[in-house]
């Protein structure tokens, strides 16, 4: 794939199995073995399984060292070694608000049947519990002391609070009991997870910041987020974050100055768990600050986020893969695929008839012969016999005398006759004449076209028929579809399945647990015995900060009015 196709962003879509993960892979593989490439990767993986894959590459051999060295895996899930990530840090007071509104919003997201518009109480106090935190300099776990009145530490933390605020949460606690708690229940419910689950407690827990984006993007390192659960990691609270390590990342592109850009790609596998509708407004910004996503997820079907649809969102990158999918997913895609390459003169079928055409004459001979016999015999013999009686009686006038006649006649003939002919004849004649001379062809008798409905059909069952491994590629400023087969860059034993390596060659998986524990040794991460002795001594910090008394002038004695000399 060219350069050009991830500067408008990479979109990936297809059933499970189909050979997302694998594409990825190969593409991430190539983009950092490129000696040439300078950007850094932030890649949020939601089951786990894509993230083993790249340690497993980058544990082996066949993985540049150099490529190795730039890598910090994160993995919320391990009780062991915490990094860090305070999501209210600010630099001044309006940077601080946006950032608070932003946090409030990603966390209170993760729980799908919330509406943060149909529930403004939830909003409102919520963020006064992230600002009140965040203008003390302490951390989201810190919010316990406030959300329960009966906290030893909520009565000194008031008192530190700016006078706006402090007055809202005085209005509040002086209503009756029954009402704070119903009020601040709710908040206590979306935010039980970070101050009750030991790891978020700890991960949020901490003013320690391990998660520095900005310097991580200068150093070009490759970040990998695994929020798989492993038993530990609730969903909602993985999807949350997940959507604050996104929110960190876009807000510090947004804060370099003009000209400033450390191209970075962001990898989001399942995305639709992180990205909310302000992603997607905000995605031809982040191509200009030189973020370029790739998103991947398995069906249309999970982009309708409660009362939001972040469908339109993914049309928004100019290049994708699509995978085998099925159902209305399919004609969605080929609606797309469709107008892309439809052609109004696309044959349907045709129907031929056979013609001939007289193409010229010839002239030819013509001779033709006659003979004919005949030969005749007859035959004839006639017989025949005839006879008569005849009796009469008279009487002559006046006589009573009768008179009889009687008569007898008979007759007899017979006839024979014979005759013979033969004839024969023979007849010869020879002449010329022009004969036509003929070509036969095929005419079209008539032509039908395919539809617009007819093709997209078509696309539609080419999507659902593609098999593993297969996919159609649209790229940036290419009206071409492309069908292409993903082929897998693993090596060696990077082809076997897990199952095999840990029965056949469980070396290759202590690599990866040596590479994993390699990475935890770094500064980033910190310890949770730290950050459980850290906690206690900044709220007292807080509560009781130390008066400083300085022994040292700031200006000339000659011109401060109230230093006396000694010898006076």
């Amino acid at each position: 794939m060219p350069r050009s196709a991830f500067d408008t962003h990479l979109h990936l879509i297809g059933g499970t199995g189909k050979g997302k993960t694998t594409a990825l892979h190969t593409i991430l593989q190539q983009l950092m073995d490129d000696p040439v490439d300078e950007s850094a990767f932030f890649i949020i993986d939601r089951l786990g399984n894509f993230s083993f894959e790249l340690l497993l590459w980058m544990a082996s051999e066949y993985c540049p060292s150099d490529v190795r060295e730039r890598l910090l895996y994160i993995q919320p899930s391990n009780e062991d070694v915490i990094l860090g990530f305070n999501p209210l840090t600010y630099e001044t007071e309006a940077h601080g608000y946006f950032k608070v509104t932003r946090t409030t919003d990603i966390i209170l997201r993760a729980w799908e049947d919330v509406n943060i518009e149909a529930m403004p109480r939830l909003a409102r106090w919520t963020f006064n519990s992230f600002w009140a935190m965040a203008y003390l300099g302490l951390t989201v776990s810190d919010c316990a002391h406030l959300l329960f009145p009966g906290s030893k530490h909520h009565e000194p933390l008031l008192r530190c609070l700016p006078p706006g605020l402090k007055t809202e949460w005085d209005s509040l606690l002086k209503t009756r009991s029954s009402e704070v708690e119903r009020i601040l229940d709710s908040t206590r419910n979306r935010l039980k997870p970070y101050l009750e689950n030991p790891i978020l407690n700890r991960m949020f827990g901490t003013t320690h910041n391990g998660f520095n984006v900005e310097q991580l993007m200068k150093d070009r390192r490759i970040v990998i987020l695994d929020l798989s659960p492993r038993n530990r990691l609730d969903g909602q609270v993985a999807d949350a974050i997940g959507g604050l390590v996104l929110n960190e990342i876009l807000a510090v592109a947004r804060s370099f100055p003009i000209g400033v850009r450390y191209p970075t790609y962001v990898v989001l596998d399942e995305f639709q768990n992180f990205v909310g509708p302000d992603i997607e407004h905000a995605i031809p910004e982040v191509r200009q600050l030189g973020i370029k996503l790739m998103l991947s997820h398995q069906s249309f079907s999970q982009l309708q986020r409660g009362d939001h649809d972040l469908t339109n969102l993914i049309f928004q990158a100019q290049s994708r893969l699509i995978f085998g999918v099925q159902g209305e997913d399919a004609e969605l895609l080929a609606s797309e695929c469709g107008s892309l390459s439809f052609n109004p003169k696309k044959v349907k079928d045709e129907i031929y008839s056979r013609r001939q055409l007289i193409a010229g004459h010839k002239r030819e001979k013509v001779k033709s012969m006659s003979t004919s016999q005949s030969c005749v015999d007859q035959w004839n013999k006639t017989y025949g016999e005839s006879w008569s009686r005849k009796d009469s009686v008279s009487k002559r006038d006046g006589s009573y005398i009768e008179t009889k006649n009687e008569g007898q006649d008979r007759g007899e003939n017979q006839g024979r006759s014979e005759g013979q002919s033969r004839s024969e004849t023979y007849g010869e004649t020879e002449g010329e004449t022009f004969l036509p001379i003929y070509d036969n062809f095929q005419e079209l008798s008539s032509r039908t076209y395919y539809s617009f409905d007819e093709q997209r059909s078509l696309w539609a069952q080419k999507i659902r028929q593609l098999s593993r491994g297969r996919a159609l590629l649209r790229l940036v400023d290419d009206p071409k579809l492309y069908d292409i087969d993903i082929k897998q860059m693993a090596v060696g034993y990077l082809k076997w399945p897990t199952y095999q390596l840990r029965e056949e060659l469980p070396e290759v998986i202590e690599e990866v647990e040596e590479l994993i524990q390699e990475n935890f040794a770094s500064e980033a991460f910190t310890s949770p015995a730290v950050i459980d002795r850290e906690r206690e001594e900044r709220i007292n910090r807080v509560i009781s900060p130390k008066v400083v008394i300085s022994t040292e002038t700031s200006v000339d004695a000659a011109d401060d009015p109230f230093f006396q000399s000694t010898s006076d």
